[in-house]
């Protein structure tokens, strides 16, 4: 099973390819501090920390992330 090391903890990634981040963290986690804005990549509001890049969630498959290490931002 695929996994990421999120805010220092292993969580298990979604067993659908097509889920963001942004909605793993929201539906799977329950972790409500990025938020959904355009949806669209543009407003930054849903902005995490990824090996110490800013990625947007909204634009990202979860899975992508398979072995980073995302920090759950509000920039």
């Amino acid at each position: 099973m695929a996994t990421l090391n999120l805010n220092g903890r292993d969580v298990s990634l979604p067993d659908d390819p097509r889920t963001t981040l942004l909605d793993f963290l929201h539906q799977h986690l329950s972790l409500f501090g990025t938020k959904k804005g355009c949806d669209h990549g543009q407003c930054g509001a849903c902005t995490v920390i990824a090996d110490g890049k800013r990625i947007n969630a909204c634009l990202v498959f979860a899975f992508q992330l398979e072995g980073a290490e995302p920090t759950q931002e509000v920039i």
